[in-house]
């Protein structure tokens, strides 16, 4: 209920504090400022606690009883068989991470190293060429479509898990 209670919280709610952390570790304006926030989330546990409560545990059991130590059974059973799971946590955090613009404003500070969604604005002046502009948010949306269309197999299996009960 506590990890579920997290996902209630806005991130702008906690976003001081975490950008003061940021701060004391002197990890403000590097890449581990944009990677270390969304390697964890609280959504990601639900969801792969979700997806592995779907599977069977006679193959689980079977397993044990075969002399399958506890980390084999996740590497050979568990693992494997959460792959459209693993697909839409990744797709979802890519495209999140992918598409943020207020966490990478607030802690890069050198224009080299903007993010896209940051970058793009910059594009636009006070006489901004749409052509420019248009071109460069179609490269920027490229990742994420290719992304999905890569996995959509999986994405398509893990959305849909638990939804039919037999």
């Amino acid at each position: 209920g506590i990890l579920i209670s997290t996902m209630m919280v806005p991130f702008f709610v906690v976003v001081i504090p975490v950008f003061l952390i940021f701060r004391d570790f002197n990890l403000l304006n590097s890449h581990w400022a944009l990677i270390i926030p969304s390697i964890f989330s609280a959504f990601g546990v639900f969801l792969m606690r979700q997806t592995i409560q779907t599977l069977p545990s006679e193959l689980i059991d079977a397993a044990k009883i075969d002399g399958c130590s506890e980390f084999g059974v996740y590497w050979r059973i568990i693992l494997p068989l959460s792959k459209p799971g693993l697909a839409v946590l990744g797709i979802f955090t890519f495209v999140g991470s992918w598409n943020d613009f207020f966490w990478p404003l607030i802690v890069l500070n050198d224009p080299d190293m903007y993010t896209l969604p940051v970058g793009l604005p910059t594009l636009q002046g006070q006489w901004a060429d749409y052509g420019l502009v248009m071109a460069a948010s179609t490269i920027a949306a490229l990742p994420t479509i290719a992304l999905f269309m890569a996995f959509q197999r999986y994405f398509l299996q893990g959305i849909t898990v638990g939804a039919i009960k037999g």
